[in-house]
């Protein structure tokens, strides 16, 4: 069952608190005028801007800039949980030594940082102090604001690839090769793009080829295995990681 929270801070100019748990709903494009720092809790996030998409899995931190024009839903039909801090660019300022941050970037993979922001959500009174660290560590993932570059699109081709491929382990710089790129750069120019690593985008396409197999009766073992996994709690653990219910649940929607 769909449950949100929302709380309005007396500090750092009314920062603001939103928990959403089982989200469904799908919003029209829409923006504001603080930047949305979002841990995503369960299941996985989509985030469109007007040009770009990006993917943000469970225990990442997805970013919608300043004003950026965009709209959030989940990957899955059973919804994902997240929790959402508002923060006005000019708090962000004042914690990079006065120096406007024009853009962070847009999925960060940041254990320690994510428990520290998740955990402002469990206190009964807040001090600026409180945020001082978590929003300081923030500032370090600053970036330029996207202008467009020739990765916008240069990855469209990955599906096909991995169709290809898809009951077989892909090799990452076998991958980057195809792109003419080497293993490292390709890494960091598919992140940049899509939000995620070559892998975990690879495991996310799999994953989502497997739903219409279980929903037609198969066994979860055969899938595993026309998938390229290495057994079935491999093919179980990353299909909840991904979308937040097991396979059998999933079944079950």
């Amino acid at each position: 069952m769909h449950s949100f929270d929302f709380a309005r801070l007396p500090v750092l100019d009314n920062i603001e608190l939103f928990s959403s748990e089982n989200e469904h709903s799908y919003f029209p494009f829409h923006f504001h005028d603080y930047y949305c720092v979002s841990l995503i809790i369960n299941g996985t996030e989509l985030l469109h801007n007007t040009r770009q998409e990006f993917i943000a899995p469970a225990g990442t931190i997805s970013i919608t800039q300043a004003n950026e024009v965009h709209r959030n839903y989940a990957l899955s039909e059973a919804g994902y949980s997240y929790k959402t801090i508002y923060v006005n660019p000019d708090v962000f300022a004042y914690f990079n030594q006065g120096k406007k941050v024009l853009a962070l970037d847009r999925v960060i993979d940041d254990r320690q940082l994510f428990a520290s922001l998740q955990s402002l959500f469990h206190r009964y009174h807040h001090e600026p102090s409180d945020w001082e660290t978590p929003l300081i560590q923030l500032t370090r993932y600053a970036t330029t604001p996207f202008e467009g570059n020739h990765f916008e699109h240069y990855f469209d081709k990955i599906d096909e690839i991995i169709e290809t491929c898809a009951d077989k382990l892909i090799d990452t710089a076998w991958l980057g090769s195809r792109f003419r790129m080497s293993k490292y750069h390709f890494i960091r120019s598919f992140k940049q793009a899509k939000g995620v690593t070559p892998q975990a985008y690879i495991m996310l396409y799999k994953l989502s080829k497997t739903k219409k197999l279980l929903l037609e009766g198969w066994p979860v073992a055969d899938i595993a295995h026309t998938f390229g996994f290495h057994d079935h709690s491999h093919y179980t653990n990353s299909f909840k990681k991904y979308f937040g219910v097991s396979p059998s649940v999933y079944r079950e929607l």
